[in-house]
């Protein structure tokens, strides 16, 4: 039955799949499941569903125990799953979703795939994969959100209010009352006061000190970077695989509360997508970068990294170039970092470290984005004017070192910002040192203004 083709009407259809259901067959391929049909709140044996059609499919918190299989399924018109939890392997390859498509609150707490499945409208994705997950060549041709969710875990903390009450009572006094009993009543008396006061002051104490605690606690809460009362639920638990996937529509397309920091993106466009709470940072890097680019650097076969290097680079761009698009000009560096290096390992070994202008852009600047690094190297270019000025003019007689190195540090610091004019009189060494110098000091401080304007600028 093609796509376009309508479903016949099957009323007695539940019925009889809730015999199968009973049966405990998993054997579904190629049912035809109508409009209003409903799964089972738990299914605890593997099920095989493959070319399946399903109209108007709407699965509410239903269990999964077992495999499932839904490999090459046309899903029609909406499509919902909704607090759904596949406890083991789940397969929605090659599966045609027709209409809105919603996965909301899923969990996949084994290995899922969705490779080459295609979503023709508008879809979310509020999924989370606890293992691996291969989206590769999925293809997206409407919007589409891809994100992850918080549940808050409530907890009723009320205090208990403790009454205690007198019990009241006439009693009926058969003989007359003893001395010691007299005693006593008078005693009783006259402590009553007390015993109240006590009471008041404890019951004060106990509500500042609740009081204090529920202040304390939040203020903990207001300024607290995690909470042990709620679970964060990403998209990407494991290692994920986003390659070669389609967004047909890249500016409705975002990202949101999302791990990418262990998914391959190799050849997939991200230009216009839009990006919140993603997690990009790789440790090994000390900075944001992608899973591809330590898989295909750290590889030890050269002939696999020299071909895989230039679809690094153009990913990188592409990553880049979304992160410029949305002003975030400062993860947008980590990128370029990323996108030069895959550019510069493709380079013979002499010029990836030396002789070349992305080794010499590096080196000075670490390609426009580290103020430290531009920094350190104009304080050795300076170091070495003062230590290469010093060894040509020589020390003066009788003049002491520390003197003589104070001198030619102020006018290595007169050169560099043009306070003074280079040697005329000296040798031709110090010439040539001075005019240097000046030189190479003014693109180092040109590189110094480019890495702070590349952390700090706004549009």
């Amino acid at each position: 039955m093609e796509a376009d083709e309508p479903l016949p009407v099957n009323p007695e259809f539940q019925a009889a799949f809730e015999q199968v259901v009973a049966a405990r067959d998993g054997n579904w391929r190629g049912f035809v499941f109508p409009r209003g049909a409903k799964l089972p709140e738990v299914i605890d044996y593997p099920v095989q569903a493959q070319a399946c059609q399903f109209l108007n499919l709407n699965v509410e918190k239903t269990r999964f125990t077992e495999p499932i299989d839904f490999n090459g399924s046309l899903f029609r018109d909406t499509t919902t799953f909704r607090g759904t939890v596949f406890q083991s392997v789940v397969d929605f390859a090659q599966c045609r979703f027709l209409g809105q498509t919603d996965f909301l609150n899923v969990r996949c707490l084994e290995s899922a795939s969705f490779h080459r499945a295609v979503f023709s409208e508008q879809t979310i994705l509020r999924i989370h994969f606890a293992r691996s997950a291969n989206l590769n060549e999925v293809v997206f041709r409407a919007a589409v959100v891809i994100s992850g969710w918080r549940n808050v875990n409530a907890e009723l903390r009320g205090g208990f209010l403790s009454l205690s009450a007198g019990l009241v009572g006439t009693a009926t006094i058969q003989e007359s009352p003893t001395w010691r009993n007299r005693i006593k009543s008078i005693l009783r008396s006259a402590l009553e006061p007390v015993r109240r006061a006590l009471h008041w002051a404890g019951q004060t104490i106990s509500y500042m000190v609740a009081k204090l605690a529920a202040w304390l606690l939040a203020i903990r809460h207001r300024y607290s970077q995690s909470d042990a009362r709620s679970d964060n639920f990403d998209v990407f638990g494991g290692e994920g695989q986003l390659q070669n996937v389609l967004f047909g529509k890249p500016e409705h397309t975002s990202f949101t509360q999302v791990n990418l920091a262990n998914v391959y993106l190799r050849g997939t466009n991200l230009r216009g997508v839009q990006f919140l709470g993603v997690n990009w940072w790789q440790p090994e890097l000390a900075r944001n970068g992608l899973h591809d680019e330590r898989f295909i650097l750290g590889s030890t076969d050269g002939a696999f990294r020299h071909r895989e290097l230039p679809v690094l680079e153009e990913t990188c761009r592409n990553v880049r170039v979304a992160f410029e698009e949305s002003r975030s000009f400062n993860i947008a560096s980590d990128f370029y970092v990323a996108e030069m290096e895959a550019s510069r390992a493709r380079l013979p070994w002499i010029r990836r470290h030396v002789f070349s202008v992305q080794s010499a852009y590096r080196f000075v600047s670490h390609y426009g984005t580290s103020v430290a690094t531009a920094l350190r190297v104009l304080l050795y270019l300076y170091a070495l004017h003062i230590s290469v000025t010093t060894l040509l003019t020589g020390l003066p007689p009788k003049s002491p070192a520390w003197q003589t190195l104070l001198e030619s540090a102020l006018r290595s610091l007169q050169l560099l910002v043009f306070q003074v004019p280079a040697s005329a009189s000296g040798s031709t060494g110090s010439q040539w040192c001075d005019a240097l110098f000046r030189i190479a000091g003014l693109v180092q401080v040109t590189m110094i203004v480019l890495a702070f304007r590349t952390r700090i600028k706004r549009h």
